[in-house]
């Protein structure tokens, strides 16, 4: 290929329409940043929950998602990593800590730079550990018990195994026995999600303190953004050198800055950022074919890192985004000519050892002069999110009549979805095994464990940081409704009237999402015999909904999203916390000691299990299946049709059932998922109810009909026996 020489004012002009195509799919600083606080509150929704669990680790996004760095044609997987802070890796014997999982971190001649042994110690006292404790330990030669990088591997395949969807290719990622996808410290079972889990180092070892301590120009990264990254910690992965025996392999792991480098990632500027999103394009366009991942994108982030800090800050601008890219392409190639890629982070570390081979090393070199010398060519050349196109189109050339125009606004939608629901999903799923685990303790117990999670709830509420306190608005209005939920329960039980104060425990749930807070007090007030206050609570829950209204679900083989543009459009511009409390409603859920506030044929769903294959079609994620669950728009019908039918209003019952018959047709329609079934086994109920001699057949078609949809671990087959011998016995 020829190279043409370009004018100044020909690139400047060419970064602008780079710049504008970015905009144009929705690769904005708003968008970088929404989608970064929408990670950054996942991840806290989720640590705070498992912190209320009592399970010792937390969460962080780490990697493109969270960073912003990402395109809708990269279809960037999401990295999940994972710090177990029972355990802790000490560099030296005084930095022990009692009641820890405490290991000694060590090196020796079989460890290269950046990856070390992890001997075990007494976690009660000071000293080590002189048997196995894992059966993925090892005693080594010297009687030191040393903890394998594959400890967690065997119950992961225990756990989810059955989750697996993969395809293998020669040189993509390993899969093990029990069917784990391996990438480097990941362990997972979709090739969209990477989970790596990790032990936090007890301080900075001395090769990572390289970072504050090395001479640079001082422009970057900043001083505050240098004070953040010094308060991260260090970690260990589950990662052994590559191309070594795979018996000295399991016994090393990784030094992992991850927390740090996301840190600097986040102090990019919006063209920095745009910089690296290209370079990333163009190694998945023209790299990766040929080099699978043995150049990954951390070797571009790391060029990225180093391009930034050596040059002056002013040439970041939109007029040269394509000479910034040259220049990150040129750090690359310094570093192919030198075989050694340094880590910004970590000292000693050459980040092409066991990736890239000399011979591969050459090709690339060759490879990479191509795209920089002729770059312009290269990005018009672009498939992924058809960017080339666009650019071109810009520049007068149609070359094809169907570029989509509004892919920013599909872009948008798209991210939108994806993270609001998210953080949707991951609030319900913890509230679930929180309720899951108080199924576990006797009532007054579990009035006390909801307490204290109040408790601390309310204390990160008050001196939390912004995260925190957003997450706990989250928690706290569901622990009240359990709390004023099971107490009721205890009245009702005891035919006694529900005290005021349990009430005002109900006035405090009411704002955890739009409705389920509000319905569960209606459920209280119908089996209480308080109709007219039911009837009213229910009246305001109808009027509350409307196009702007999203709907979740996020019960697993029952997952349900519903979110309109114009919820999406109020998005924008909405708190992600805010928005969920305000406009979303999510599916409802009954635990055993909240029984007497479900009406009583719905508490059939709370025994859907039944049969020897019910059980095998149930895994540890189906938990939800241990309780009365229903979504609010049919819960909402159904307590309507009950309450109408106590206080003897026939047109308001009817209307309620017809309003039940609709939402469970567009139910088929749409193919929605949710709890389909459960919506046609109330329909079922009001039917029976209405007048069992005329519509007996119509409410056992209903059950059926919901068998046909869900087969297994279903309470239409209790409702049909019932049925059947009501009616034949």
């Amino acid at each position: 290929m020829t190279s043409y020489k370009f004018s100044q004012e020909e690139l400047s002009q060419f970064s602008r329409y780079v710049y504008e195509t970015f905009q144009d799919i929705a690769v904005t600083s708003h968008m970088i940043h929404w989608r970064r606080h929408g990670c950054l509150l996942e991840e806290t929704v989720k640590t705070t929950g498992i912190k209320m669990c009592g399970e010792p680790f937390s969460q962080y996004i780490v990697g493109s998602q969270s960073e912003g760095s990402t395109t809708d044609g990269m279809n960037s997987d999401t990295d999940y990593f994972y710090s177990h802070c029972d355990h802790l890796v000490v560099l030296e014997e005084k930095e022990w800590r009692w009641g820890k999982w405490n290991l000694l971190a060590f090196e020796d001649e079989e460890t290269p730079p950046q990856f070390y042994k992890l001997r075990r110690m007494e976690h009660d006292r000071l000293g080590y550990v002189t048997e196995p404790l894992l059966s993925t330990d090892v005693v080594d030669d010297q009687g030191r018990v040393l903890m394998s990088n594959k400890w967690l591997d065997e119950h992961m395949e225990s756990t989810f195994g059955h989750l697996v969807q993969h395809k293998c290719t020669t040189r993509g990622p390993q899969v093990s026995q029990g069917g784990l996808i391996s990438h480097g410290p990941s362990r997972s079972w979709t090739e969209k999600i990477d989970f790596v889990h990790a032990l936090p180092c007890a301080t900075l070892p001395e090769e990572c303190q390289f970072l504050f301590q090395r001479p640079r120009p001082g422009h970057w990264p900043k001083p505050k953004t240098l004070e953040y990254a010094r308060q991260c910690p260090a970690f260990f992965v589950q990662q052994g050198p590559a191309n070594t025996l795979i018996e000295v392999r399991v016994l090393q792991w990784r030094l992992s800055t991850t927390l740090i480098e996301r840190q600097l990632m986040f102090d990019l500027n919006e063209v920095q950022m745009l910089v690296y999103i290209l370079l990333k394009m163009m190694r998945v366009c023209y790299i990766k074919p040929q080099f699978d991942d043995n150049l990954s994108t951390f070797h571009f982030k790391t060029a990225m890192m180093f391009t930034i800090e050596t040059h002056s800050p002013d040439i970041w601008r939109k007029d040269n985004i394509v000479a910034c890219t040259t220049y990150c392409f040129n750090t690359l190639l310094r570093w192919i000519k030198l075989r050694y890629c340094p880590h910004f982070t970590t000292k000693g570390v050459n980040i092409f050892d066991g990736k890239l081979s000399r011979h591969e090393l050459q090709q690339l070199e060759s490879v990479i002069m191509q795209i920089r010398d002729n770059i312009v060519w290269y990005i018009c050349n672009l498939e992924m999110d058809m960017f080339g196109l666009r650019i071109m189109d810009k520049m007068g050339i149609r070359v094809m009549p169907f570029i989509i125009k509004n892919a920013r606004r599909k872009n948008i939608q798209k991210i939108q979805k994806k993270i609001i629901g998210n953080v949707s999903n991951v609030k319900s799923t913890l509230i679930e095994e929180v309720a899951l685990q108080y199924n576990r303790m006797g009532p007054d117990e579990a009035q006390q464990r909801v307490t204290l999670q109040l408790q601390l709830l309310r204390s990160m509420q008050a001196t939390g940081s912004d995260l925190e306190r957003e997450a706990a608005s989250l928690y706290i209005p569901y622990l009240y409704g359990y709390l004023a939920s099971i107490r009721a329960s205890l009245c009702i039980a005891s035919n006694q009237p529900v005290t005021q104060d349990i009430h005002q425990l109900y006035h405090l749930s009411l704002k955890g999402d739009l409705m389920s807070g509000k319905l569960k007090y209606a459920s209280m007030l119908y089996c209480s015999g308080q109709y007219a206050k039911a009837a009213q609570m229910l009246t305001h829950c109808e009027g509350l909904l409307g196009p702007d209204v999203a709907h979740y679900c996020g019960c697993i083989g029952r997952e349900y999203e519903f979110q309109s543009e114009r919820y999406l459009e109020k998005g924008l511009n909405t708190n992600i916390a805010d928005l969920l409390r305000t406009s979303s409603t999510v599916c409802i859920k009954f635990s055993i000691y909240e029984l007497p506030c479900v009406p009583e044929h719905l508490q059939y769903e709370m025994y859907r299990t039944q049969t020897q294959e019910d059980r095998k079609k149930r895994y540890r994620e189906h938990g939800w299946m241990d309780q009365v669950v229903i979504d609010c728009q049919p819960f909402l019908y159904y307590l309507q049709f009950l309450v109408y039918t106590q206080m003897g209003q026939p047109y308001r019952q009817l209307k309620a059932m017809q309003n039940q018959g609709d939402y469970f047709t567009c139910l088929k329609q749409k193919q929605i998922r949710g709890h389909g079934d459960t919506a046609a086994n109330v329909l079922a109920h009001c039917i029976e109810l209405v007048d069992w001699s005329n519509f007996s057949n119509m409410a056992w078609k209903r059950y059926q009909m919901s068998i046909r949809t869900y087969p297994n671990n279903n309470a239409a087959w209790i409702h049909l026996i019932r049925l059947f011998r009501k009616h034949f016995v």
